[in-house]
């Protein structure tokens, strides 16, 4: 009986492999409802997918302070937290926070990639104009990340195609990699759209990488470059050319500084014209922990995770920035609690309840009335607050930077940039009563930027205070308590000695992760 049924089955199976071996259709692949790398990218819907997948994989990379290769801003003299090592300098390759932003951030460059190779896939089915909007899009965030990937790592595995087998990768010297980086930013910033409209307004949430996005990260790149560890001061010339294209553009593009510090920290709207590039969260599926629970005191439920450190708070300037930056009250039990300090009460009190000043900028959510009324259900870490990579007034200061180290000294225009800001900080914008002095050198004036920009990003702002310690290899000076730089706060002892001592410029940077090393000895 069985031996009937094989042959049943095996005289079935002749019958109907010949009846198809006869019809060259029967070999073609025809791919219904499913999506294959090797047709995807092919037309506007699904470059429209393989985009939206982009921006999310970027605002993932940044949603998290603590989480994310982000972490390492805390080794800046502006900012510390109980829960960060980077805080004493001890940078471990071991560290899964750290790893987990290296992953995230090379998982969105692989998505570039993947745009980067195929986009040209949709010829013929658009126009070359939107063929390179998505481009343009994929070369920004390839480099962006870039950016931050060599700043905070040095020496990386520069990737550009999509299949690599990662046993094979090889590390890219930071200066070969700052190279690529301009590459991609000079095509971003010609086939990227000066704005948004319509239906891609909608699409991007508003915060679509526009041509300005690209300029202000080259001008930015270009400054970076100038310093540690590429060392080229002819860069500043480039830097200061890029930041003057946006800057005598502003009222055709719409930038310009908000009223009022405090402005830019509310919640609501999402964006405002002092934003460059920005991303943009639903709170929902896509979120960050840019809010009030992170940077909370433990006594009202938060995690008490970042703080001012005591002698740059001490230090900085009052005016509207210094109350915008950081948060003295806190409601509790329908009573405020005021921090003992800075109201005239001796340090030991502040030490005894072991507070520093809160971060304001994180502070407030949405349906807030003001800087001290907030609506936050209990239990909730995340939320929906846009985060401002890119703001105007860093635009200002690059170009007030570059400008009079390019030429030598400041001109009309280097002031003029700097004071904006300067007054901003202190009375709103129009007021000139904190104009920098006139008739600095060229090294004076950079100084001061350099103390400015330190001022108005304090607080893990985008555009980092550590950032800047490490291009101008002030690393070492800034840690100590009696810098040699009077323009430097100096390390507060009540902050704790860092249990780790940078000391020299190539300890600035923190080891590649470990699980990467392990597979690849070429990483280590």
């Amino acid at each position: 009986m069985k031996k009937e049924i094989y042959k049943y089955v095996l005289t079935a199976g002749i019958f109907l492999f010949s009846a198809c071996a006869s019809n060259d259709d029967f070999l073609e692949e025809k791919f219904y409802g499913k999506l294959f790398p090797e047709s995807f990218y092919s037309n506007q819907d699904e470059l429209e997918l393989a985009n939206h997948a982009l921006y999310r994989s970027l605002s993932k990379t940044f949603h998290a302070y603590y989480t994310t290769f982000m972490r390492m801003l805390y080794s800046g003299d502006d900012v510390t937290s109980p829960i960060s090592q980077s805080d004493v300098y001890v940078f471990a390759a071991a560290d899964e926070d750290m790893t987990g932003g290296w992953e995230k951030a090379y998982d969105a460059i692989n998505k570039a990639n993947g745009i980067i190779e195929n986009y040209h896939r949709a010829e013929g089915t658009l126009s070359d104009e939107r063929l390179h909007y998505y481009a343009g899009q994929a070369h920004f965030v390839r480099a962006y990340l870039y950016f931050w990937l060599t700043r905070i790592f040095n020496d990386i595995p520069y990737v550009t195609t999509v299949r690599v087998d990662d046993k094979k990768l090889e590390l890219t010297k930071s200066t070969d990699v700052y190279d690529h980086i301009v590459e991609d930013l000079k095509l971003a910033e010609q086939w990227l759209p000066n704005s948004w409209n319509g239906v891609d307004q909608v699409k991007h949430n508003g915060g679509g990488i526009t041509k300005n996005a690209a300029k202000a990260t080259l001008a930015s790149v270009y400054l970076f470059m100038t310093g540690y560890p590429v060392l080229k001061p002819e860069y500043y010339q480039l830097a200061k050319d890029k930041a003057a294209e946006i800057i005598n553009s502003e009222a055709a593009s719409g930038l310009r500084l908000l009223d009022h510090c405090a402005e830019l920290w509310k919640p609501l709207p999402k964006l405002n014209d002092e934003i460059v590039f920005a991303l943009v969260y639903d709170g929902i599926e896509d979120y960050n922990v840019a809010g009030p629970t992170y940077c909370r005191p433990t006594e009202l439920g938060g995690w008490g995770g970042l703080c001012s450190e005591i002698n740059y708070f001490v230090r900085f300037p009052e005016g509207e920035r210094k109350d915008a930056t950081y948060l003295y009250e806190f409601p509790m039990e329908n009573r405020r609690l005021t921090l003992p300090w800075p109201e005239g009460k001796p340090m030991t009190t502040w030490e005894e309840i072991g507070w520093r000043p809160f971060i304001n900028k994180m502070w407030e959510s949405e349906g807030t009335e003001g800087p001290t009324k907030w609506v936050i259900p209990e239990g909730i870490w995340r939320c929906a607050r846009t985060n401002q990579m890119i703001r105007y007034a860093e635009v200002l200061l690059i170009y007030a930077e570059a400008q009079a180290m390019a030429d030598g000294g400041p001109n009309g225009l280097a002031y003029e940039c700097i004071n904006r800001v300067r007054n901003r900080a202190y009375a709103g914008v129009g007021s000139t009563q904190r104009n920098l002095q006139p008739g600095l050198s060229a090294t004076a004036f950079r100084d001061s930027v350099f103390v400015e920009r330190g001022w108005e990003f304090a607080g893990l702002e985008y555009c980092s205070r550590w950032f800047d310690l490490v291009r101008l290899e002030l690393v070492e000076d800034a840690i100590r308590e009696f810098p040699q730089h009077s323009f430097l706060p100096g390390r507060n002892a009540r902050d704790g000695a860092p249990i780790r001592t940078p000391s020299k410029p190539e300890s600035y940077f923190h080891p590649r992760p470990e699980r990467d090393a392990l597979l690849n000895d070429n990483i280590r």
